[in-house]
């Protein structure tokens, strides 16, 4: 079940308005890279690396996702989501944003290659809350 709700998560990357969005984080990350240069002029620390960690939203939405997930019995009857599930599957959107800001402040001095990054990781994150949610209530599209 995990595999099949990650694939579903990556495939989101793959929807018309998303792959735009993530076609230009690309261009404005490498665009970013050549033009900002963070690791050839000392800028990236080695506790910038950190930065990966943000990619661990998408394994606890999934996870949420596989925790509290519905079977699908009736379309028609749909029970609605746990509320537990809801509010923390809403903390790891939230968390997610921040995370985001603090790691966009951090980067002092390339600013534009992290926002680039951390949008290329974002959008398959919002795939994975998108996949659980639907997960938590049952209402599978």
């Amino acid at each position: 079940m995990a595999l099949q709700f990650t694939k579903w998560a990556l495939e989101f990357v793959a929807v018309p308005p998303i792959c735009f969005l993530f076609a230009f984080a690309l261009i404005s990350w490498v665009w970013a890279a050549l033009k900002q240069q963070p690791f050839r002029k000392g800028l990236w620390k080695p506790y910038h690396w950190w930065i990966l960690t943000h990619l661990l939203f998408f394994i606890a939405a999934i996870a949420l996702g596989m925790i509290w997930a519905k079977p699908i019995t009736n379309r028609a009857v749909a029970n609605g989501a746990s509320p537990i599930a809801s509010h923390l599957l809403d903390a790891v959107v939230y968390c997610s944003v921040l995370s985001c800001a603090f790691w966009i402040w951090r980067a002092k001095g390339f600013r534009w290659f992290a926002t680039s990054l951390l949008a290329l990781a974002e959008l398959p994150i919002l795939g994975a809350v998108f996949v659980a949610g639907m997960s938590i209530s049952g209402d599978w599209l």
